[in-house]
C-alpha cells in the first residue's frame, strides 16, 4: 500500500496541488496544511492567562489564536470539527505547543518539568464521535504531545457518559446544569499525582472543560490547564 501511495503521490501533487486549507494559497514549499502567512501572521494572538477567574486546581489557560467569526478562522474550525481533517488538527496541535513553550511563564514551565503531565483531550460522546468519524480534540492533543513530549491519554480512560445539547446561546449558569455528570473516569485513581492539560479546539466560557476539570481533580491531579486553538 505505501509503495502504491508513493507511486501515485506525484499525479497527485500535479491534478491536487497543495494549498493552505485556510485561505488557498500554495504549501509545495513547506509541505503544511496551513500557510505560513496563516500560522504565523493572519490571526490575533492570544494571551496565556493565569489571573482570570478560574476554578480552583485549574491553574492557566491557553488559546493559540483569537476567534474571528465569520472569518477564516471559524470557517477552518467548523471544517475541521466535521470534515475529518485529522492531518490539519495536529497540525494546530503540534503549533499551539511550540508557541505555548515558547510564551509560557518560566515558572509554569518549572513547574512542569518536575511533573507527570498528561494531554486530556474533551472526549465526545460515543454517538456524536460516530456520527464525526473522529474527535478532533484528539487530533489537536496528538499534536500538541508531539511538540511538547508530553504523554497523551490513551482513549477509554474518560468517557463522555452524558449526551448534552449545544452549547450555543445558553448562560453560563445553563452550560453549566447542561454538562453537569457529562464526563465519567472509567480507571479510577488513572490521574492520581498526575498533572493534567486539557485540550479543546475553542475556549468560550470554559463550562465544559471546567466541568472535565473538576471530575479529574476528584480523581486525584496535582492540577490542571486548558489549552485551545482559538478563544471566543
Amino acid at each position: 500500500m505505501m509503495n502504491i501511495k508513493k507511486l501515485i503521490k506525484p499525479f497527485l501533487d500535479l491534478v491536487f496541488p497543495a494549498t493552505c486549507i485556510c485561505c488557498g494559497a500554495s504549501t509545495e514549499a513547506s509541505g503544511k496544511s496551513i500557510c505560513n502567512w496563516c500560522r504565523h501572521d493572519r490571526f490575533e494572538k492570544a494571551e496565556l492567562v493565569t489571573k482570570e477567574i478560574l476554578p480552583a486546581g485549574v491553574h492557566f489557560q491557553f488559546s493559540l489564536w483569537m476567534f474571528d467569526k465569520g472569518g477564516y478562522l471559524q470557517k477552518l474550525l467548523h471544517d475541521l470539527k466535521y470534515n475529518f481533517m485529522m492531518g490539519v488538527g495536529e497540525e494546530l496541535g503540534n503549533l499551539a505547543g511550540i508557541e505555548f513553550l515558547k510564551s509560557a511563564e518560566e515558572e509554569i514551565l518549572k513547574n512542569l518539568k518536575v511533573q507527570r503531565v498528561l494531554i486530556v483531550p474533551v472526549p465526545l460522546h460515543r454517538k456524536k464521535e460516530r456520527e464525526r468519524g473522529y474527535n478532533q480534540a484528539r487530533a489537536i492533543a496528538a499534536g500538541f504531545s508531539r511538540s511538547t513530549g508530553w504523554d497523551l491519554l490513551e482513549k477509554g480512560v474518560i468517557s463522555r457518559v452524558k449526551r448534552t445539547k449545544t452549547q450555543t446561546g445558553l448562560s453560563l449558569t445553563d452550560r453549566s446544569e447542561n454538562l453537569n455528570g457529562a464526563f465519567q473516569i472509567n480507571r479510577k485513581a488513572h490521574f492520581h499525582g498526575a498533572y493534567v492539560i486539557i485540550i479543546d479546539d475553542v475556549y468560550t466560557t470554559g463550562a465544559t472543560s471546567f466541568e472535565l476539570a473538576g471530575a479529574l481533580l476528584a480523581d486525584g491531579v496535582t492540577g490542571a490547564a486548558i489549552v485551545t486553538v482559538a478563544k471566543a
